[in-house]
């Protein structure tokens, strides 16, 4: 997503608080939210342009991330509500065809092989510190200054800590998702869960 106002680029990884960023930013010449990587903001605009800009992503744990994906899912594809973790590997995540953007290793929006392209990586963890630090950096020296307080919006329903659901699953799929989401662990610094 690229706020011209704020000359930001912000490649919003589904999952992530995107909708928080931007509906922060947004002002009415800019387009609509969505979820290109990159690499696809450059190849549709003008690279000297979005060279002079400042880029960032927020990146979330994989599991959480995983998680909170699998039961976005559920809430659009199954009226009962949610369906065993270990179901929903074995019918979206093996898919070779990732069916689901929101399912995408976070790698792919913002790095090309190892190299991270984005300058700033916030992390959802910590995102209010996170953005609270950006945002004060950013506003030296931006002619349109931001707010230095995130809102969250779009925020999933209320589920048990990614920690304790994350072991219902079994050691099978748990390597499956590790193997998916290798370089998310490597390159954004998230401990890989190998055992229960």
């Amino acid at each position: 997503m690229i706020f011209h106002k704020h000359k930001l680029i912000f490649t919003g990884i589904p999952k992530n608080a995107s909708s928080s960023i931007h509906e922060l930013l947004r002002n009415p010449t800019d387009r609509e939210h969505h979820h290109n990587s990159i690499i696809e903001d450059y190849a549709h605009n003008d690279v000297d342009l979005m060279e002079s800009y400042t880029s960032f992503s927020i990146t979330r744990n994989p599991y959480d991330r995983f998680i909170s994906a699998m039961r976005h899912i559920c809430r659009y594809e199954y009226e009962e509500g949610y369906v065993d973790l270990n179901e929903l590997v074995d019918k979206y995540l093996r898919s070779e065809e990732y069916p689901q953007i929101i399912l995408v290793p976070q790698h792919r929006f913002v790095c090309f092989g190892n190299r991270i392209l984005v300058d700033n990586i916030l992390k959802y963890e910590n995102l209010a510190k996170d953005w609270e630090e950006f945002a004060t950096n950013y506003n030296k020296t931006a002619d349109f200054k931001v707010k230095t307080k995130l809102i969250h919006v779009n925020k999933g329903d209320n589920r048990g800590a990614w920690e304790e659901e994350i072991k219902t699953l079994t050691q099978d799929n748990l390597d499956f998702v590790n193997k998916r989401y290798d370089k998310d662990f490597l390159l954004f610094d998230y401990k890989m869960i190998h055992k229960f």
